[in-house]
């Protein structure tokens, strides 16, 4: 039996089974319950919406779809304009030769939509005397939208008290409305690469997303690189229970966490940027985003693909804290370029970026070593005063544990057993210093894999833990406790007394 440990789709189903199976009695509760005259009423209720007519923004001129957009704002001019007709209709950005490929149609219709049938939030002043007072005597930006009949030209100017909305009006007309920013956001803020496609990485389901077999993340600032690798499949047929899917194979072998490594594992996919900065890939833009000689690169292989990310230049602006007055830079984004979109240079939150700052502590688990007990052959124990070796034959239905050629009792040693893999680090720990030897275990395997010994020693210089090997390379330190326990567990194991799994 393998456990599944990288889907989330029979926790998902449970919860969507329950909430179903909850919701379906509700509804049958309230249908049952609720009285018919009320019914019968609801079922000639029909809700309309006016619209004022002095909300109205629009010349009455103006009919049919955005053709053209031209805008003016703090970063320059640009226009967009729809092409084609149908089901072939589709915006492209004047005067540009980018592949249209690369273009956000979804980005696009929304400027169109946010400039078709204009209602204002309110309206503030007929016939103004002062548009400086609502900053529309310089505005922020300046907006012409031409449409399939007539066109008009929308003035951008402050923000309202509130934050939710700007002064807007339209030139030559003569009233000065409030109008959503949300809506005009991109107008006063964004340039022509805003309608570049921001998805660096193509975004999988559950169904179709590819089995990942091996990630390696490479940092200046690291000595090693992080190296992430599947671990083999259990046999078809096999009864083998496989707890763990992926294990680092650098800087140091331990397990990739099932609950903080899952969540790691598929990052890259689906990898958005906040914008896009430049559509040449040259040596001249590299060296502007500090990708001639990136700061991390990212190597995903799933299957017979290699997904990579390389990260350059952190972007940083200045922040200084209102109450403190204090100012202190921070990282606002990365410039990096991904081999799935070639010839764009992205900039990417921090926050989607986590191989910029993981460390292999948050993502490791602090168990190790936990192999199947009947893919065992055999277990050697051994410390200054015990030593001995333990057989084991069988499955988990029918099984025998011998010592010395003599049959052992079972229960007790698979007692003794889990007391060996419910080891935990408690901290990485890759010095090569350690003290005196305390006691070590090894697992001899029945099929072609390796043996593997686990050792502890004393910490150096009388500090109170214990250095854990594997293999003869230090790991962890674990609790001072553990060591003695396990010692008199082994002498509880020999001499027929209590095996206490605690530490």
């Amino acid at each position: 039996m393998k456990i599944n440990t990288k889907s989330k789709n029979f926790q998902i189903i449970l919860f969507s089974v329950i909430g179903i199976a909850v919701l379906g009695l509700v509804v049958l509760f309230l249908t049952l319950t609720a009285p018919k005259e009320e019914e019968e009423e609801e079922e000639n209720v029909t809700t309309t919406t006016t619209i004022d007519p002095a909300l109205v923004m629009q010349p009455d001129e103006i009919s049919g779809d955005v053709q053209k957009i031209t805008v003016e704002n703090s970063t320059g001019k640009y226009s967009i304009s729809l092409k084609g007709e149908g089901d072939d209709a589709h915006w492209v950005i004047d005067g540009s030769d980018v592949d249209e490929n690369l273009l956000s149609q979804s980005n696009l219709q929304s400027a169109a939509d946010a400039l078709t049938d204009m209602t204002a939030r309110s309206l503030i002043e007929e016939k103004p005397a002062d548009l400086s007072a609502y900053g529309l005597d310089k505005p922020q930006a300046k907006v012409t939208a031409e449409y399939e009949q007539g066109s008009m030209t929308l003035l951008i100017g402050g923000t309202v008290t509130s934050g939710a909305a700007n002064y807007v009006m339209i030139e030559g007309g003569n009233a000065v409305y409030s109008y959503y920013t949300y809506l005009i956001k991109s107008f006063i803020e964004n340039d022509e690469m805003s309608f570049i496609n921001t998805q660096a990485m193509p975004n999988y389901d559950n169904e179709t997303q590819p089995q990942i077999t091996k990630i390696t993340v490479t940092r200046k600032d690291m000595e090693k690189p992080l190296i992430i690798e599947s671990l083999p499949d259990v046999p078809e047929g096999s009864d083998s229970i496989q707890v763990y899917a992926y294990t680092f194979t650098s800087p140091t072998d331990v397990y990739l966490d099932l609950g903080t490594g899952t969540e790691f594992l598929y990052a890259i996919f689906g990898l958005t940027a906040q914008k896009a900065v430049y559509l040449e890939d040259t040596d001249e833009t590299r060296a502007a985003t500090g990708l001639d000689d990136p700061f991390c690169e990212v190597d995903v292989l799933a299957g017979d693909t290699i997904y990579r990310l390389y990260i350059g230049d952190a972007v940083t602006e200045e922040v200084t804290d209102e109450e403190t007055g204090v100012t202190k830079t921070e990282i606002v984004g990365y410039y990096g370029i991904s081999n799935k979109v070639p010839g764009v240079i992205y900039l990417f939150s921090p926050d989607d970026l986590v191989w910029v700052t993981m460390e292999i502590n948050t993502y490791m688990s602090k168990m190790f070593l936990v192999p199947y007990i009947y893919d065992v052959d055999n277990v050697h124990y051994h410390d200054d005063e015990t030593d001995f070796t333990v057989k084991i034959t069988g499955n988990n239905e029918e099984n025998a544990m011998y010592m010395d050629g003599e049959e052992v009792d079972a229960e007790r040693f698979r007692s003794f057993y889990q007391f060996l893999v419910s080891c935990r680090g408690e901290e990485l720990y890759t010095d090569e210093a350690r003290g005196d030897f305390i006691a070590e275990f090894t697992y001899t395997y029945e099929d072609e894999r390796e043996p593997d010994t686990v050792s502890f020693y004393y910490a150096p210089d009388g500090e109170r833990s214990i250095i854990i090997a594997i293999n003869d390379v230090n790991v962890f330190t674990t609790k001072w406790n553990y060591q003695v326990r396990l010692r008199e567990n082994a002498k509880a194991f020999l001499d027929g007394g209590d095996i206490v799994n605690n530490y």
